[in-house]
């Protein structure tokens, strides 16, 4: 009889290998595709999705430097896969690289709590629509950031958008 490699029990390395599944399926990659995004990152070879499924199962707690690639690999902050305790690491940080949009999204994601704690699928929903935006809005892009900000204020505070007056929307 084959004896069960133990699982990773601790708390805080728990959640941090349920989160790397959660950011892979939200994106919806495979885990050969993130092993391979990881090993552009950095990771070694020996990183392939073999090692990922191992994280993700719980069966090893991720290195520090295994994070890091992996939030790259993911296009997510570190923090981000930290879940729950991603506080007792620091504030969230927009990634290097990132656009105007996406910058001011995390910054209202802050301000607005803990909506991405919360709604993890809204928040990452709000980061790609920001990426989006940065690469194809062009000179509407502080107006499209100033609506975005307001919609996530309003999905925070509960409301809906059909509440609201919709005179700043313009024409119908």
């Amino acid at each position: 009889m084959e004896q069960e490699e133990p699982s990773v029990s601790e708390p805080i390395s728990a959640v941090v290998t349920a989160e790397i599944g959660v950011a892979r399926r939200v994106r919806g990659a495979t885990r050969d595709e993130v092993a391979v995004a990881a090993r552009a990152a950095g990771a070694p070879a020996a990183f392939t999705a073999a090692a990922l499924r191992n994280l993700e199962t719980g069966k090893r707690a991720p290195s520090v430097d295994e994070l890091v690639w992996l939030a790259v690999a993911l296009e997510v902050p570190v923090p981000q896969l930290l879940g729950a305790h991603r506080d007792l690491f620091g504030a969230d940080t927009a990634p290097s690289g990132c656009g105007a949009v996406e910058a001011a999204t995390r910054e209202s994601m802050r301000e607005l709590g803990d909506l991405e704690g919360r709604e993890h699928p809204l928040a990452q929903a709000a980061y790609a629509l920001a990426r989006k935006l940065d690469t194809d809005a062009g000179m509407a892009t502080a107006a499209v950031s100033k609506e975005l900000r307001a919609a996530l204020a309003d999905i925070w505070e509960g409301r809906s958008a059909e509440d609201e007056d919709d005179e700043d929307l313009g024409p119908s």
